[in-house]
């Protein structure tokens, strides 16, 4: 979803260091992608009881819950934090010393691929909404001014940046709320604020240049802590996890292979910190957000050295038609197609039993990201232009 690395990493064998690095982050696209749907789609009922879960986890109802909450509340929540990393390692790959030029040629490239898919992907979402509440109208009618207060209501240009808050009763260290926000296309908050970082990658650099690892070491205080500004599109998440893949890339160290240095103990702690996390619903209980962000940095390094291991092993191959319908899936599967395919497998699987309830769940997510690679096949071979702009050509 993030960037692409330079066109001739494809001519590198897996079994150098650098051709292994480059095949274990194509290998990682898709599964993140797959793993963001999942993040969106819960299942029902939406409301639950972490108190009777607790009471009687092993009850089949429970166990539901704790699959999905493993899943769409705790497990898939490296997904983002690992594309910001490829996307800060892949702008500072081997950038030494900083060129202005050099600068210059990055940003007008990254004009056309991040902020001209972002623009029309939010404004695609708005034009969604206003789609269903025009047939709203002719079919039910609706007054037609229901338009005009969705507009009204989410700040008109505020659906390009920041209509969308949640978490709003998360606090940091010092008990101070730090919500979050997003555009219309709801999961392009990621593109949002990758867009920020790349404009700041002047001060980026020199932030860590002149302290180093010190730097780094301090923004993950700042994002374990949470103790950070709340601004729309300068995230926290964002700029520590850019950053740390901003100092591998002018480091000219190998990503994969510097994690793999601490492969067993990555392992080790995600699977350590999942286990509470999964007891306390990731973010949603204080003791859940205090362990959170430590499992985050744990499983995003556990992600790339096992991806290092599939690709290395044979076990997995890298998929190019996959690995690039990444952001395409990415940006359309909150507009309609995950609705749809909710209502879809609801009314295939109609009985509120917990495994039709758990089959329901794992088949939504799935379904939805088969629609999504099916439309962006079906652009690709029909109208390629189209879904170049839409993708910014990844």
């Amino acid at each position: 979803m993030s960037e692409k690395a330079p066109e001739s990493r494809t001519v590198l064998l897996k079994d150098s260091p650098e051709g292994l690095q480059s095949q274990a982050i194509d290998w990682l696209r898709f599964p993140l992608a797959v793993a963001v749907v999942f993040i969106h789609s819960f299942g029902t009922p939406s409301a639950y009881s972490l108190e009777a879960v607790h009471a009687d986890p092993l009850s089949v109802m429970s166990v539901y819950n704790l699959v999905r909450i493993c899943l769409s509340h705790v497990l898939t929540h490296i997904a983002v934090p690992v594309f910001f990393v490829i996307s800060g390692f892949l702008f500072f790959r081997n950038m030494r010393q900083w060129s202005a030029p050099a600068y210059k040629k990055k940003l007008k490239s990254r004009v056309r691929s991040l902020m001209v898919p972002y623009l029309c992907w939010n404004v695609l979402a708005v034009l969604a909404i206003v789609a269903i509440k025009g047939a709203a109208f002719v079919v039910k009618g609706k007054p037609l001014s229901n338009i005009l207060v969705y507009l009204q209501e989410n700040g008109w240009l505020h659906l390009l940046w920041d209509n969308h808050v949640w978490a709003e009763d998360r606090t940091n260290w010092l008990g101070m709320y730090t919500p979050m926000t997003g555009p219309a296309d709801l999961p392009l908050w990621f593109l949002r604020d990758l867009i920020v970082m790349v404009f700041l990658s002047p001060l980026c650099y020199f932030f860590l240049r002149r302290l180093r690892h010190y730097g780094l070491l301090l923004l993950a205080l700042a994002y374990v802590s949470g103790i950070w500004p709340v601004v729309s599109g300068f995230n926290i998440t964002a700029v520590f996890f850019y950053c740390t893949g901003a100092w591998f890339g002018m480091s000219g160290k190998n990503l994969v292979a510097e994690c793999g240095r601490v492969r067993l103990l990555s392992y080790v702690l995600a699977v350590g910190l999942l286990l509470p996390l999964v007891w306390f619903d990731g973010r949603n209980t204080p003791e859940g957000n205090f362990v959170y962000p430590f499992y985050v940095i744990a499983g995003v390094c556990a992600a790339f050295n096992l991806s290092a291991w599939v690709v290395g092993s044979g076990r997995g191959r890298v998929r190019p038609w996959l690995a690039h319908s990444t952001f395409f899936v990415y940006a359309l599967h909150t507009l309609v197609v995950l609705r749809c395919c909710t209502a879809a497998v609801r009314l295939l699987l109609p009985w509120e039993h917990p495994l039709v309830l758990l089959l329901r769940y794992l088949v939504t997510p799935c379904l939805a990201v088969a629609v999504c690679v099916g439309i962006y096949l079906l652009l690709k071979r029909y109208t390629p232009r189209l879904l170049g702009v839409l993708t910014g050509n990844r």
